[in-house]
């Protein structure tokens, strides 16, 4: 028997299913509410008669012709189109009718036959499951289910809601019909708890006969339906570390250092600040040569006592020298100095 893999109609799906999907397979896709299940079906649909010319069937259990067409109106797909060029047919049963699919499949058969349908999706399989009244007569049941639609000899999805699982384990759906069919496609969520956004993810968990990724891969979802982000991107990516330079880490209670205050300008002609040069030492003191003075009267010396008292007395300005550590040099005597002194002689010794 030959065998001939067909495109998913999912952009980069092909390279993880290791080719495409195997043509007359039945293939699970599950994942949780809001996954993207039917979106995911419908997508297979309508690429495959867009791209591949492969007409296809959807058997709508849970919602009428009206909702699909309304629900599915927010992509950029022409089903309505599709329709009347007999390229898409939608069969909505009643759940109270779902007997029909599981014991009447001839008559879907004959459908099949008559338009050259190439692909088939049932969404979903729950009122399918909710037929049987016990857990042996629901896997007897699925036995014959899943050989009646390899009888269709088309290639068929059957869209499965999936159990609340933990990160890392295996997924299971919520009926198990996954270990019926051929093959089985799961969408999943991750929560990034940094973005507080959830990632949508898929991974092929079984494919009979090929050799398929086991790995997960990202997906998007916009208006042109589901793509993966690429096939060969890792799951996690490494981001660079940053390094900070050792000046710029500084101890959160260490406090920071305040600018100086001010506003210092500098003129275009002003040189730059430079380093004051070194203090130069003082110049030695020359020995002073006593000069014979003649001796002052007994009143002199008494007038002259307080001024000799008031130049013992050091001054305010000589004390802050003295406190700020600055030696004060001889004072050389200048002609107007010296004839001032000697004016105000004069004045005391009148006295």
């Amino acid at each position: 028997m030959e065998r001939k893999f067909i495109k998913s109609g999912i952009p980069g799906l092909d390279e993880v299913l290791g080719g495409g999907i195997l043509e007359g397979s039945v293939v699970t896709v599950s994942g949780p509410t809001g996954a993207g299940k039917s979106t995911f079906a419908a997508q297979f649909l309508h690429n495959g008669a867009v791209e591949s010319d492969e007409p296809g069937i959807y058997i709508a259990i849970e919602e009428t012709r009206r909702d699909f067409f309304f629900h599915m109106g927010g992509y950029e797909w022409d089903f309505a189109s599709l329709e009347r060029d007999r390229k898409f047919i939608l069969l909505d049963y009643p759940i109270h009718e779902v007997d029909q699919i599981i014991n009447q499949a001839a008559a879907i058969q004959e459908i099949i036959n008559t338009t050259g349908v190439r692909r088939v999706v049932i969404d979903s399989v729950m009122p399918i499951a909710q037929f049987f009244k016990s857990e042996e007569e629901r896997k007897t049941g699925f036995l014959k289910f899943i050989d009646n639609l390899h009888k269709w000899n088309v290639t068929t999805l059957i869209v499965s809601e999936d159990l609340k699982i933990q990160s890392g384990s295996r997924p299971s759906s919520e009926y198990g019909i996954e270990s019926f069919t051929d093959g089985w496609i799961n969408l999943f969520f991750r929560y990034d708890e940094k973005r507080l956004e959830r990632d949508r993810y898929i991974e092929v968990v079984k494919m009979k006969g090929v050799a398929h990724s086991s790995r997960a891969y990202p997906v998007t979802l916009d208006n042109k339906g589901f793509s993966l982000v690429t096939a060969r991107t890792p799951l996690v990516e490494e981001k660079p570390l940053k390094i900070t330079p050792p000046q710029m880490q500084r101890n959160a209670t260490e406090p920071a250092e305040e600018p100086e205050r001010g506003v210092k300008l500098r003129t275009l002609r002003s040189p730059p600040p430079q380093d004051a040069p070194p203090a130069s030492p003082p110049p030695a003191a020359k020995p002073a040569v006593p000069a014979v003075k003649p001796a002052p009267s007994s009143a002199a010396a008494k007038s002259a006592a307080p001024a000799q008292k008031a130049q013992a007395a050091p001054s305010p300005k000589k004390e802050a020298k003295q406190a700020s550590g600055v030696k004060s040099g001889p004072v050389k005597m200048t002609p107007a100095l010296a004839a001032r002194l000697a004016e105000a002689r004069k004045k005391i010794m009148k006295k």
